[in-house]
């Protein structure tokens, strides 16, 4: 009697911690996919979609749009025209903790921080040195120097000043430009400018091609290549000048030479050093750090488990061809475009040009 009840006893205490595993297997509730919670992505046009739902319901709700009564979520809410005029507690300390929304365009003042959302329907200036959550708006967002970014940003179209942080993700419907010594984690446009506007990359990739076309370089065939792909099992030195047709896959470092062009994709084990004014038409993938020199032509995504660090006046993607640029740290040189995306988790900066590196 005793021995069976000391058997059981001992069943069940080794047995309880598996009852769940026993529920989950029989129920199979596990198949159905996780909802993902868009604030903790990078689609900023989908979060920014929910705060404009969030302003229109408070504005149906009041019956007076532009005069609504705030929605818990949004709660408190100022509506202003025009400049923002901060209450004598707010001046005194600097800070608004109110979300402010307007129809029209809004200009907020210099050395202030907001540590609520806001949305002006038709743009937004903001003040020297402000430090802000959340900016959206259906026009221009121009964002004074010094100011920092703490969450996102969305608009049509978004100007950076320089020495402006932005900590969370920007994006814009057309186009993005970000002057000198500014910080990013995650840009994305049409196409996205680094430096001042008369500082541009040209903004056809053929432009910066070497005169004459193709015939100009002279054509490397190795014999060890096959089926559009050249395997090469230790580091290589690509000549300058030089145009190769296919894939180059590379188990180790790999240097390009000014003026060289490769009609394929490119990847390396190791790090990968460009010379001025070469031309891949495929992607760039290393697995060490990337150096871009000068006014360099990248049709394909360019990314690095390191480091990327892209020269002056370089071009990647295209107009009808975005793509990504991505790496835990980035420097980008002023005049580069970027069609697409330029991601950096840990650190991405715009340096200025006098400080280009010779690979």
């Amino acid at each position: 009697m005793w021995p069976l009840l000391l058997g059981l006893l001992t069943m069940l205490v080794f047995g309880l911690p598996l009852v769940p595993a026993v529920l989950e297997w029989r129920r199979r509730s596990d198949v159905r996919p996780l909802a993902i919670d868009s604030e903790h992505t990078l689609d900023v046009a989908a979060v920014a979609a929910v705060f404009r739902a969030m302003v229109e319901r408070q504005d149906e709700n009041s019956g007076l749009r532009g005069l609504a009564h705030p929605v818990s979520a949004l709660r408190p809410v100022v509506h202003v025209t025009g400049t923002f005029m901060p209450t004598a507690a707010e001046a005194f300390i600097g800070v608004c903790a109110r979300t402010i929304v307007t129809s029209g365009s809004l200009v907020l003042p210099d050395s202030y921080t907001f540590s609520r959302d806001i949305y002006g329907r038709r743009g937004i200036s903001t003040g020297r040195r402000n430090r802000l959550q959340v900016l959206l708006s259906e026009g221009e967002i121009l964002m004074r120097s010094g100011s920092e970014l703490q969450r996102w940003a969305h608009a049509r179209s978004v100007h950076v000043e320089p020495q402006c942080r932005l900590r969370g993700p920007l994006s814009a419907l057309y186009s993005i430009r970000l002057e000198d010594d500014c910080e990013f984690t995650s840009v994305s446009a049409a196409v996205i400018g680094f430096g001042a506007r008369h500082l541009a990359a040209p903004p056809d990739m053929d432009a910066t091609a070497p005169p004459g076309g193709d015939w100009a370089h002279a054509v490397l065939n190795p014999p060890e290549a096959s089926n559009g792909r050249w395997l090469v099992t230790h580091d290589l030195t690509f000549p300058a000048s030089t145009l190769y047709r296919g894939d180059l896959v590379v188990h180790g470092d790999l240097w390009i030479g000014s003026g060289a062009r490769i009609i394929g994709s490119i990847k390396a084990s190791g790090c990968i050093w460009l010379g001025s004014r070469v031309r891949i038409d495929g992607a760039l993938i290393a697995g060490g750090a990337i150096s871009v020199a000068r006014e360099c032509v990248i049709a394909g995504p360019v990314a690095s488990e390191r480091e990327i660090d892209v020269g002056a006046r370089s071009t990647i993607g295209a107009a009808n061809k975005r793509t990504t640029v991505v790496a835990p740290v980035l420097h980008v040189r002023v005049g580069t475009v970027v069609y697409g995306a330029a991601c950096a988790p840990e650190v991405g900066r715009v340096v200025p040009d006098s400080h280009v590196a010779t690979p």
